[in-house]
């Protein structure tokens, strides 16, 4: 009995002292001989997976002791199986980090019974590139301006009353006073153009990447112009064109549409769990902030078709405070005005 209870006795001691061991290891020391596990939560082949390999390809040898780094997938509910994971079961050290759907924090404060999380504790470490979506309306139409729109009739396509397509011509006829008109059944943005281009609709919003990759044309023959563009920091290939919350009426209307252009923001971004030691969060933050300055990590992601226009893990926390922030009077009118 007693040589049991020895043997206990050591064991414990012998647990101490490696969490002694392992709580004086520094964080630089703690990566050194580790695999970070890379969660991707959409299926391979789109813009999360494709954002995700190119960090994964430069960001473990900006990382003290260079750990080895792996992709996983883990798809599902719109990008929600992924954030649960992280959230609950991922490790809890810096050894697993992710790449989340933008609309992490929106879902969190628009669907409270499925999103069990809280953003704002997740670890932000940093954002590859945000989202651009502008608005591009004929210029046949004579629109020049945002203000123009408050005045002249255009009629916006849309593929689903779901989509930015959809909500955000809605939003703005009832917060900015704008006179959009809606014709939906479109298959998808390529349908829409072609629309454009025989006169059946005026316009639509884009993704501004796309926009000027996919129909460099039109802007470069004028055809169409970009009244506005949404997210909630300027895009700086369009420094004078206004953010969409300058169009609102009024201040509840504002923070509406920066509540709904908040995911544009955040963007590709790359997260940790909630109980990362800080002093790792630090470490994968600085690792972060010099791949995205380093030059061979820029020709990667030219060469990969990837737009870079990054944001720091501190910018991405007072985004997705200010969106969980958001007044509970303007979400009833924002979920009245989408139908829900």
């Amino acid at each position: 009995m007693l040589r049991l209870l020895s043997r206990a006795a050591l064991a414990v001691c012998a647990t101490w002292a490696y969490a002694g061991v392992s709580s004086a290891q520094s964080a630089p020391e703690f990566f050194a001989g580790k695999t970070i596990k890379f969660t991707i939560t959409y299926e391979p082949g789109g813009s999360y997976d494709l954002y995700a390999r190119l960090a994964a390809s430069h960001m473990s040898k900006h990382i003290p002791g260079h750990p080895a780094m792996v992709n996983q997938y883990m798809p599902g509910a719109g990008g929600l199986v992924g954030i649960l994971h992280l959230n609950e079961k991922a490790p809890q050290d810096g050894t697993e980090i992710a790449i989340l759907p933008r609309d992490v924090a929106i879902n969190q404060m628009l669907r409270p019974e499925t999103a069990k999380y809280d953003a704002r504790k997740l670890n932000w470490i940093g954002t590859l590139s945000s989202y651009a979506g502008v608005m591009f309306v004929a210029s046949r139409t004579g629109v020049k301006t945002a203000d123009d729109l408050k005045r002249i009739p255009v009629v916006a396509g849309s593929w689903g009353p779901t989509t930015e397509t959809y909500i955000t011509p809605m939003l703005l006829n009832a917060l900015a006073g704008t006179k959009f008109k809606l014709v939906t059944g479109y298959r998808g943005g390529p349908d829409v153009d072609l629309a454009v281009e025989r006169g059946e609709v005026d316009g639509r919003m884009s993704s501004w990447t796309l926009l000027k990759t996919q129909r460099a044309h039109w802007l470069s023959e004028g055809t169409v112009v970009i009244p506005f563009q949404a997210g909630i920091k300027s895009h700086p290939e369009l420094p004078q064109v206004p953010l969409i919350t300058a169009l609102a009426t009024n201040d509840e209307g504002r923070r509406i549409l920066e509540f709904q252009n908040s995911d544009a923001g955040i963007g590709w971004s790359v997260v940790g769990p909630p109980n990362v030691p800080a002093d790792r969060v630090a470490v994968l933050r600085q690792a972060f902030d010099k791949m995205i300055a380093d030059p061979e990590f820029r020709a990667d992601a030219q060469k990969r078709g990837l737009e870079i226009t990054p944001a720091s893990g501190k910018e991405l926390e007072e985004i997705v405070g200010r969106t969980v922030s958001t007044p509970a009077e303007a979400l009833v009118t924002l979920k009245k005005l989408i139908g829900g």
